[in-house]
């Protein structure tokens, strides 16, 4: 009984925590949460404890079926006692079965929200990356404008002159070429840097809404366990109904059974009275 109420009030925690993850307001306080439990719980016992609670919840629920299987499987007339622990079994299944998805959807919502924020920190850092990037690109278009402009500016003074004047200003317009193929290069590998880092952030991208995907998933599969959560309260309702009607009915036999039995006294006495 102890472990049917522990199972009951681990199934309305469960619960109780998927509601508040699913709330459209407070966000960052899931998502800080999230984070410090990442942080700090992942080389802990507590992993040890979730798995253990997790085994203990999965015997109990298949201690159920088999015991709801066992009856239903029976040829015999059940009694009202019988009865009475089949529907009993059912209200145990359903609440260690809901006890049991819940834990497991919370699970799986962790991950989902633990990876999404390691994502978004990735994706943080890849755009920042990208954005320097960007920046030394087009720092490099500038240099490489104004090299140009100084190249065209040195084939317009060396239009007149010759002679030794001539060759030094060619040996520098050589160096100036020599130096503007450098740029180039530098601009084409940064251009190659920024393509993959786009690339990268397009795929983190990507998979943060594949993330975001599954949790709505999850999310419907909740509301779906709580419909089934009220469809189990409405049967523990039931059985407590009828459990009531049979305490009315023994009552009712016991008072039966002291008329029965004051009526043969008296018709013993009787009897004796005749003879």
């Amino acid at each position: 009984m102890l472990l049917n109420s522990l199972m009951f009030w681990m199934m309305i925690t469960e619960a109780g925590i998927c509601l508040l993850l699913s709330l459209p307001y407070g966000q960052w306080i899931s998502h800080a949460v999230i984070s410090f439990l990442a942080k700090n719980l992942k080389y802990t016992p507590a992993n040890m404890v979730a798995t253990v609670v997790l085994s203990v919840v999965s015997i109990l629920f298949l201690s159920d079926v088999m015991t709801v299987y066992k009856h239903h499987s029976s040829d015999e007339v059940l009694s009202d006692g019988m009865r009475i622990r089949l529907l009993t079994a059912q209200r145990d299944m359903y609440i260690t079965g809901f006890c049991l998805f819940l834990f497991l959807l919370l699970r799986l919502v962790y991950i989902a929200l633990a990876t999404n924020l390691r994502l978004e920190k990735n994706l943080e850092a890849m755009k920042k990356q990208a954005e320097g990037a960007a920046a030394g690109y087009k720092s490099l278009l500038a240099e490489n404008e104004t090299f140009k402009k100084q190249t065209e500016k040195i084939h317009q003074l060396l239009g007149d002159e010759e002679g030794e004047d001539k060759k030094k200003k060619v040996d520098a317009l050589a160096r100036l070429v020599q130096e503007n193929a450098d740029l180039e290069e530098k601009v084409k590998t940064s251009d190659e840097k920024l393509q993959k880092a786009e690339n990268q952030v397009a795929a983190v991208t990507k998979q943060a809404e594949g993330q975001s995907s599954a949790f709505m998933k999850l999310m419907d599969e909740k509301n779906e366990s709580d419909k089934h959560l009220e469809t189990a309260k409405t049967q523990e309702e039931e059985i407590k109904r009828q459990r009531e009607q049979i305490a009315k009915l023994s009552e009712e036999r016991d008072s039966l059974k002291t008329q029965i039995q004051d009526y043969d006294f008296m018709f013993a006495e009787a009897k004796k009275k005749a003879e």
